[in-house]
């Protein structure tokens, strides 16, 4: 019930609704006691000092305050602590595995195409001289990169005319500052260098004089010694090249190759090409708001030790702009979405614009006075900080825009020209340039500058955009899919695109000594035996109807530990297309589907309403709590989430944020989204494997090969890690990131303990990685204390850990301060513990593509490529598929082996990272990562709504903001900070409920 404050809704307390009155009896109600909930105080220590490898500086770092669970006594000298064989110096060892000289073996051997197009020829002598090209106006400000090229072209030109004898194609540059020549170094250039002025065209479209300056640095690169390498970082052959020098290669023959895409590019960024298309143009859609997806290209080169020894590595690519367009049809793409707009053209949604004298109704306080304020608020949400040029007279200059002001005809300013007199934006133009504005009545864009400029005299920039809508991302993703054999076709069409790569007549490329092959290359696969699947009663799971091994159906089964719903719950129904008769047809379907699983589901003993158009959300939240002060033996929350996406995303953050926090009501919640789509039998099964499991329920288990069975039979105390960063939106975290750790709780892993932080990164700490868990070690011995408590005083003998997000840059400084911090919990806890460790690192994140050699679909689940071919030249390291994907093109994982004190085989890594890929509890399939790395990026998604990391910047923080219970906990150098986040004491350690 609404509190008398509060806006009359439909709220109903159990007292006054018997719930889903229904041909089922109402649940038997059940009295439990209640705890209060109360934040742990921070407890001040003595701080301890830590020497940190690569900072320069020390690791100062405040303890945490120790969970419930950590404050038991544990006997350190206990026999129980001693796991492994292993002395101090094997477990402090940094020793990196080595690349396997035997490949893997089981499993069916195939052949398949890889994305690489190998060089088939490169210059294996010559010297590479390198020069710094540095441009410089008058008034120090930053040239952008399609300038800093038009200025190098300009230079070159004038030192050619100086110096016929030079060739030109020989001459390639990186479009930052690096000039490279081949051969013959530019004539009359020392390391003392030369400096010339040079007149070019400025971001106005004006001519203004540039100061040029190139000079000679470095040493020469030599080439010959390509010639005679035979492996990468063999350091003990004689004549190998190190992987330092391989780079340094690598990057000045990458320079020569794009030279001619990089020059006609108009965006470039991570190695991606970018052209600005036309609509018509292959792989532009327009996704609405004033924003379209540009199909571009990715191009690198890379180095193996395999057959071929050098590739490119060519993939397509895309990207999201702002469509370049006046910013009138901008503000007719976007008002049409306005909550006006929706409204307005309700009966008329093939539209793609708004009609201009629609958008001038919108904004007229006149005749929209009601609405007005949030048509301005829609507007400004979707063009602040929009990049713009503005069109007056002979200037062209460039702006983003900061608010939005009052209509030209009323908007004044102080005018220093005319003794700061207050004039009207639409008068000054009229004095100033002779210029009647059009439209007076529109409001005025205010500019990070302070000044204001009417909308008609502006142009949006074709710039890149981080943020998108769900609408829009659902969009990219329908858009950009495309089924394997459309894909190869799109990279192979790149390779022999003239106005793209334009490898057979490149004149650089020729120079340089490059040629490409135009065929992909060929490499040796294996697709390794899938686990089996069992449920209830021991009943193996089979592909049925032609399914692959990596996706079953479970009709009809009991699930393997059915759970209960308990015996009170509450429906909450927040959507406004359900109502109570809908809810109990709802309940009676999804109850049927559980009695098939063998889970008991009896009614809800609450059902509540809540017309979010008249609760807010704070008085949504206030409710529940009453709700629950009357009803506090309730242990689950199903709710029914509202439409607008919006508020759907707002509700779910407070929601779960209410539920799972220290302070907050420690219940588990399931979310069901209302859509225009039925709920199927199909979506009521993939709901049930989610409630079963976030109450203590277990869906199935595995039997694998008797390759890894150690590595699941019981008894073994084997403990799986997954590691993972979230940083929130693009351009919203505020250099925020959110950290999740989860550790398996049984050795056949179902159940998960986790932890939780929020890590704050100033601004000015630009070097620190975005990727570094800052309180690994605090982490670690939670993690390790919850496993050793439920285990019986038994610690794990080993810890698999899985690492998201790492990049191969990162191998050698966060990987390392991890593993670090890792043993450190491990000795704090007992001397004598030491566990065998082995860290992977799981990469998402990379261009590789596989694709069947004869027909076009996608590589089968379980394919494996570990080829030398391929993989990393200087780490342990494989490709897995481990998914079926049923649309698009299948993207493999990357696995780097970094650390592995239990001396995992090829086979043996492979097979136990495949067969946790069939563990996750939200589907029947296996996924394309292991389900604890897979937990974590879930966990870190979760605790982005704990903290509220993606409100914007200009928002400021509400009071439940501030009442999210965190304890600060380090601080390194004085500039990242970490902080735990405290989750429910009611809720079970082991709950997976962020699934």
């Amino acid at each position: 019930m609404a509190s008398a404050h509060q806006p009359k809704g439909r709220g109903r307390s159990r007292q006054q609704t018997n719930a889903l009155e229904s041909t089922v009896p109402t649940a038997t109600e059940v009295n439990v006691a209640t705890t209060s909930d109360s934040v742990e105080p921070l407890t001040t220590s003595q701080t301890t000092t830590m020497s940190g490898r690569g900072r320069g500086k020390n690791l100062k770092r405040k303890p945490v305050v120790p969970e419930p669970h950590m404050t038991i006594d544990i006997d350190s000298s206990n026999s129980s602590w001693k796991v492994s064989d292993l002395n101090n110096h094997q477990f402090w060892s940094n020793d990196r595995p080595l690349k396997p000289v035997e490949l893997g073996t089981l499993g069916q051997q195939i052949k398949v195409l890889v994305n690489y197009f190998p060089v088939l020829q490169f210059p294996h002598k010559g010297l590479v001289y390198q020069y710094h090209f540095i441009v410089e106006n008058k008034r120090k400000t930053c040239i952008p990169r399609i300038q800093r090229r038009a200025l190098y072209n300009s230079w070159l030109h004038s030192f050619y005319e100086k110096h016929p004898q030079i060739n030109p194609c020989k001459i390639v540059f990186d479009n930052q500052k690096i000039i490279l020549t081949y051969e013959e170094s530019l004539p009359n250039i020392d390391e003392f260098g030369i400096t010339e002025p040079i007149m070019g065209i400025n971001r106005a479209n004006r001519s203004e004089e540039y100061n040029i300056s190139v000079k000679r640095v470095g040493n020469a690169i030599d080439l010959a010694s390509l010639a005679s390498f035979k492996e990468i970082y063999e350091p003990s052959t004689e004549n190998n090249l190190n992987i330092d020098d391989l780079q340094n290669i690598r990057q000045v023959l990458s320079i020569a190759l794009h030279e001619h895409c990089s020059s006609t590019a108009d965006y470039i960024y991570n190695r991606t090409f970018f052209r600005n298309p036309s609509p018509k143009t292959l792989g532009y859609w327009d996704l609405g708001l004033g924003k379209a997806t540009w199909r571009g290209f990715y191009s690198c080169l890379l180095f193996t030790n395999g057959s071929q020894r050098l590739f490119m590595n060519l993939d397509v690519s895309h990207g999201i702009f702002q469509k370049k367009q006046s910013f009138l049809d901008f503000l007719r793409d976007v008002m049409l979405h306005s909550p006006c707009g929706k409204y307005h053209y309700r009966h008329n949604r093939n539209i793609k614009k708004a009609n201009i004298n629609d958008v001038l109704d919108f904004f007229d306080r006149n005749v929209n006075n009601a609405y007005y304020a949030g048509e301005i608020e829609y507007l400004l949400k979707n063009c602040k900080d929009l990049s713009v040029r503005s069109y007056v007279s002979d200037r062209v200059i460039g702006y983003k825009i900061s608010s939005l002001g009052e209509s030209a005809s009323t908007q004044t300013f102080k005018w220093n020209e005319r003794d700061n007199n207050l004039i009207t934006v639409e008068d000054f133009y009229m004095k100033k340039y002779g210029i009647e504005l059009e439209y007076p009545s529109l409001p005025v864009v205010t500019m990070r500058n302070g000044s204001f400029l009417p909308m008609e005299f502006l142009g949006v920039e074709p710039v890149r955009v981080k943020r998108i809508t769900d609408e829009q991302r659902a969009m990219v993703c329908q858009k950009s899919s495309l089924n394997p054999s459309d894909y190869y076709q799109s990279i192979i069409s790149v390779r022999n695109n003239t106005e793209e790569q334009y490898f057979e007549k490149d004149p650089f490329i020729a120079a340089w000594n490059l040629q490409i092959d135009p065929k992909m290359h060929i490499t040796s696969a294996r697709i390794i035996p899938s686990p089996k699947i069992f449920y209830n009663s021991r009943y193996q799971i089979s592909p049925q109807n032609g399914s692959p091994p990596s996706v079953w159906q479970s009709t009809n089964i009991k699930f393997y530990h059915p759970t209960s719903f308990p015996s009170v719950w509450a429906m909450i129904n927040l959507s406004s297309t359900m109502d109570k008769k809908s809810c109990i047809e709802f309940y009676n379907k999804l109850r049927d589907v559980a009695n098939e699983r063998g889970i008991n589901c009896p009614a809800p003993v609450i059902y509540e309403e809540y017309d979010l158009q008249q609760y807010s959300t704070a008085q949504l939240i206030t409710a529940l709590q009453d709700l629950m002060k009357k009803n506090n033996d309730c242990k689950f929350f199903l709710v029914a989430l509202p439409e607008n996406s919006d508020a759907k995303d707002r509700t779910y953050g407070e929601i779960k944020k209410l539920c799972e926090l220290e302070y907050g009501l420690g219940i588990v919640t399931q979310m069901i989204k209302v859509g225009k789509k039925p709920w199927n039998y199909s979506k009521r099964n993939n709901l049930l494997l989610k409630i079963n499991t976030k109450l203590n329920g277990i869906n199935s288990i595995l039997d694998v090969p008797e390759v890894i069975k150690s590595f699941f039979d019981r008894g073994h105390h084997i403990m799986y890690v997954g590691i993972d960063l979230s940083h929130g939106a693009p351009g919203l975290s505020r250099g925020r990131s959110t950290v999740a750790v989860v550790a398996s709780a049984d050795d056949v892993p179902s159940r998960y303990f986790k932890e939780v932080y929020l890590q704050e990164r100033p601004a000015d700490t630009r070097r620190e990685s975005w990727e570094y868990v800052v309180d690994m070690k605090q982490i670690m011995k939670s993690l390790i204390m919850q496993y050793y408590e439920k285990h019986q005083n038994h610690p794990p003998k080993a810890i698999v850990i899985y690492r998201d997000g790492i990049s191969t840059s990162e191998f050698d400084t966060v990987f390392e301060k991890e593993l670090t911090a890792i043993r450190e919990a491990c000795v704090e806890l007992s001397s004598v513990y030491r566990p065998k460790l082995t860290y992977i690192v799981v990469n998402k994140r990379h261009h590789t593509r596989f694709f069947p050699e004869k027909d076009g679909d996608n590589v089968t689940a379980g394919t494996v490529v570990d080829s030398d071919d391929v993989t990393n030249p200087t780490t342990y390291s494989f490709f897995l598929n481990s998914h079926h994907s049923d649309k698009g093109t299948s993207r493999p994982t990357y696995y780097h082996v970094l650390y592995d004190d239990n001396k995992l085989k090829p086979d043996e890594v492979q097979m136990l990272t495949n067969a946790l890929c069939y563990t996750s509890a939200r589907c029947t399939r296996s996924i394309s990562i292991p389900a604890p790395v897979k937990y974590a990026d879930l966990l870190a998604f979760r605790a982005n709504y704990y903290v509220n990391i993606n409100e914007p910047s200009n928002t400021e923080s509400t009071d439940q903001e501030t009442n999210i219970p965190v304890n600060q906990s380090v601080d390194v150098n004085n500039t990242i900070k970490s902080q735990r986040i405290v989750l429910s004491s009611k809720l079970e350690n082991d709950c997976s409920y962020f699934l």
